[in-house]
């Protein structure tokens, strides 16, 4: 199922800022309080603020703090692998399916929030990666090259062709990336990366592709098909900082 209405270059930012800003949160959190479910208010920034000052998340993160204990049947790999790609294999159990919704979840907090973003989303899939950005960053160091282009997981086994323009990095722990879709240059495409998790978002109307992804574990991305229309980035902004809080 695809989007047909058409939708400004304006709605399309807030969409890439509000997924951008759940993920680089997430990943803050995740490092500095990975025990802990954090309940910051949502920061009004301006779009252009999160794309290219990713920083200000940590001033958001209160010092209070809740624990919260992940499902004691959490699996790191729940589902068989159906496809197969150069960068990762792909699960073929739906994600907008309760059931599976409660094995990808962390804990129940997370569940309400995935099932709540099911209104929002046309897909929901769970891909193993084969190589994490990190691991392409090390083996740059090797022959001293830049990372120019890396390979996405979209749906189904599909892979997709990131042309970086813009590099936030230091080191193959943690970073930032935005650029575009090869061959596609009115599209937009982040990508944010910590501790081997990374998200990412890909916009380009002009190939009616709508992604976000997010981590699910060192190694793991949930990639959804999202709804341009009415998605405002995870359901309820923090709430996806929050129930991931405790991912392994």
């Amino acid at each position: 199922m695809k989007p047909t209405g058409k939708i400004s270059r304006a709605q399309l930012l807030v969409v890439l800022a509000f997924s951008l800003l759940a993920g680089l949160a997430l990943f803050f959190v995740l490092v500095s309080h990975p025990q802990t479910l954090q309940t910051p208010p949502l920061a009004q920034v301006p779009p252009t603020a999160i794309i290219s000052s990713p920083k200000f998340i940590a001033t958001n993160v209160p010092s209070s703090a809740t624990t919260l204990v992940n499902h004691s049947e959490f699996q790191e790999r729940p589902f068989a692998v159906a496809y197969e790609g150069t960068t990762g294999q792909w699960t073929l159990a739906d994600g907008r399916d309760t059931n599976i919704i409660r094995q990808l979840a962390h804990n129940d907090l997370e569940f309400a929030r995935m099932v709540d973003e099911n209104s929002r989303i046309f897909r929901r899939q769970l891909v193993y990666l084969k190589e994490t950005v990190a691991a392409v960053l090390e083996q740059a160091k090797l022959t001293g090259a830049p990372v120019q282009q890396l390979t996405l997981p979209a749906l189904d086994g599909q892979e997709l062709k990131f042309e970086i323009v813009k590099s936030e990095t230091q080191s193959s722990r943690h970073g930032m990336f935005s650029g575009h879709l090869a061959g596609d240059a009115d599209s937009l495409v982040t990508l944010a990366f910590q501790d081997g998790r990374e998200a990412f978002t890909v916009i380009s109307p002009a190939e009616k592709i709508y992604l976000v992804a997010e981590p699910r574990a060192p190694g793991q991305v949930i990639v959804k098909a999202i709804d341009p229309e009415t998605y405002g980035g995870p359901a309820g902004g923090d709430d996806a900082i929050i129930t991931a809080a405790t991912s392994k």
